[in-house]
């Protein structure tokens, strides 16, 4: 990746994603639960008019157990919607990170021995000065 990517954490991990598929971050959302939905579905939620379907992205990369905890303490990130499908997701995150500038010779594929992550979910990782950014492949992660 050589550009921007957004950063937030999930779990004390820093995750990111290119920042141009991201529409906004929201602090303060409010959602319906679907019920017998995928477990991997927290709800959805209307932004301005738009569904959105929320998702929880910690279950999906195999970080948490449970949909229920701490979302009342979470931030949401809201995708753009891709060309071909209208829909937008939006997923949970613990708290947002900074936008950052990433050269691609700070980038490495992901190293087999992360043992927690679900690592087909990660395109590459990119070495900080302090900390390791993980970033999302999000056609793998939000398959449709």
């Amino acid at each position: 990746m050589n550009g921007k990517a957004l950063s937030f954490y999930i779990n004390d991990k820093m995750f990111g994603l290119d920042i141009k598929l991201v529409k906004e971050i929201s602090r303060r959302f409010e959602y319906s639960h679907v019920p017998d939905s995928n477990a991997n579905i927290v709800g959805l939620m209307n932004l301005r008019g738009q569904v959105v379907t929320l998702f929880n992205l910690g279950s999906i990369l195999g970080l948490t157990k449970d949909n229920e905890e701490k979302v009342s303490n979470t931030a949401c990130i809201i995708l753009k919607a891709h060309h071909n499908n209208p829909n937008h997701v939006g997923f949970l995150i613990d708290r947002p990170g900074d936008v950052l500038d990433i050269e691609s010779e700070w980038c490495e594929k992901t190293p087999a021995n992360v043992e927690e992550i679900n690592t087909e979910m990660i395109r590459e990782v990119v070495k900080l000065e302090d900390e390791l950014l993980l970033i999302l492949d999000s056609d793998k992660v939000f398959r449709f």
